[in-house]
């Protein structure tokens, strides 16, 4: 399913857009939150799902780098790790995964007691360590008041999916959103799957409101940047 090139390595605690706010990365990423800011004028979608087609696209990268842009914006900002088989978050901050929302579900914990706070001024839920069921807890009614309750407290929830492909969660975790934001890299994934992970969001009537082209290969020089484009498809 993957094209045969040398694999993208994510380093999840390097924000470029703070580190490096000059580069062609942080001015496309400025770019993407000019527009989301217009498309959420209302607040329509104030909880965003990242997901991909398959892993290694840089959808937790990108939460990071968006994260951390809309808090510098003076937008009360938290991530919600919903990758709940192989969470990631909390490397972004270089924290424990733990006492997320296992304590919260299983445990009976309070809301104020799972959120980590960061020296970025961005908020987290960790997964903590997960036990039972993962689809049990993304279609717990517990998780969705969760998510409700937050939206009184923050501007916006970015939730940290797995990718469409690779298991059902993804879909699952759609339901709690209120738009997705879907990470395409360049030259790395079949088209057809791509298409075939979106057809299944709008047959779900699951709301696209953003495409994010990743890793693309700027022209004479090395590396990689990425282009933001997004789009109100209501």
């Amino acid at each position: 399913m993957f094209k045969k090139e040398k694999k993208h390595k994510e380093n999840y605690n390097y924000i470029e857009v703070e580190s490096n706010p000059d580069s062609q990365v942080s001015h496309a990423m400025q770019k993407f939150v000019v527009n989301i800011e217009f498309l959420n004028v209302d607040k329509k979608y104030q909880a965003l799902q990242i997901t991909s087609t398959l892993p290694s696209e840089g959808k937790t990268t990108l939460v990071g780098n968006l994260a951390y842009l809309l808090t510098q914006k003076g937008y009360k900002t938290i991530i919600i790790d919903l990758d709940l088989r192989k969470p990631k978050v909390n490397r972004i901050f270089e924290k424990p995964n733990i006492d997320g929302l296992n304590k919260y579900l299983i445990e009976n914990a309070k809301k104020e007691d799972i959120i980590v706070k960061t020296s970025r001024g961005v908020d987290f839920i960790p997964t903590g360590q997960i036990s039972g069921s993962v689809s049990a807890i993304l279609e717990s009614e517990k998780l969705s008041t969760l998510i409700e309750e937050l939206k009184k407290d923050y501007d916006y929830i970015l939730l940290d999916t797995p990718p469409m492909q690779v298991n059902a969660d993804a879909l699952m975790a759609s339901k709690l959103a209120c738009g997705v934001l879907y990470v395409v890299a360049q030259n790395l994934i079949k088209k057809s799957l791509i298409k075939e992970s979106i057809k299944t969001l709008k047959r779900r009537s699951i709301p696209i409101v953003g495409i994010v082209l990743t890793q693309v290969k700027a022209p004479k020089r090395e590396g990689y940047y990425y282009y933001y484009y997004t789009k109100d498809n209501d």
